[in-house]
């Protein structure tokens, strides 16, 4: 699929519009639609809309629930991060993700005493991976939406869109992962420490190298199942 050189300029404005408009991790679809236009509601119900396993992808749809009301607010004034993960100062888990993933962050911390594991994303609403997915879309893969599918997943099919079953982002203190070379997570202590004990708080690594859902390896992406 190829876009136009109007239907990027659409994009570019409604992208920064709702950037400027602080859409965040919580906030509903009629809060996002209220930003459009009637070119860039065409083109943003067109991206919605994809069948994403004609781009590579092969994972499952993800029950969509309500928005929590036990959600958790975490403020990510720590994190030394750019891209993405600037789009909303705060993240947000589920109240019994936030208990597991503390108790996991807390015995990180007690073997590795100079660092954390910090969250960089976690629950997103639709309308919130819909902002992710257009930002990662336009900013970074420029207008590549081949590219993009194989990073980001569309609401339905969003571990982070479910609250029974989130995925959180981790963050180290260092600031990776990065847009520009996110996979680097791999060569960090965290993770090492991830692929061993994880799993006893009920997070797996749920994108791993060479993933049968079609998605790029994503080793800082691990979602709970309790």
């Amino acid at each position: 699929m190829t876009f136009s050189i109007k239907d990027k300029t659409v994009l570019e404005k409604f992208l920064s519009d709702v950037l400027a408009a602080n859409i965040n991790g919580l906030s509903s679809m009629d809060e996002l639609l209220s930003l459009t236009n009637p070119d860039s509601r065409a083109l943003l119900d067109m991206i919605i809309g994809l069948d994403p396993y004609k781009y590579g992808f092969k994972g499952e749809l993800v029950p969509q629930e309500p928005t929590p009301t036990n959600v958790v607010k975490i403020k990510k004034d720590t994190i030394n991060q750019g891209g993405e993960y600037e789009l909303d100062s705060s993240a947000y888990l589920p109240k019994q993700v936030f208990d597991a993933f503390s108790s996991m962050a807390e015995s990180f911390h007690a073997e590795n005493p100079n660092r954390e594991l910090l969250v960089g994303s976690g629950y997103r609403s639709p309308a919130f991976q819909i902002v992710i997915l257009l930002y990662i879309f336009v900013r970074v893969y420029d207008f590549d939406i081949a590219v993009t599918l194989r990073r980001v997943a569309l609401p339905q099919y969003s571990q982070h869109c479910s609250v029974s079953n989130t995925a959180i982002d981790l963050v180290n203190v260092d600031g990776e992962p990065t847009d520009e070379n996110p996979t680097k997570f791999k060569d960090t202590i965290e993770y090492e420490w991830l692929l061993t004990y994880a799993n006893q708080y009920g997070f797996y690594e749920s994108y791993p190298l060479n993933n049968p859902e079609g998605i790029m390896w994503e080793p800082w992406h691990w979602q709970y199942r309790g």
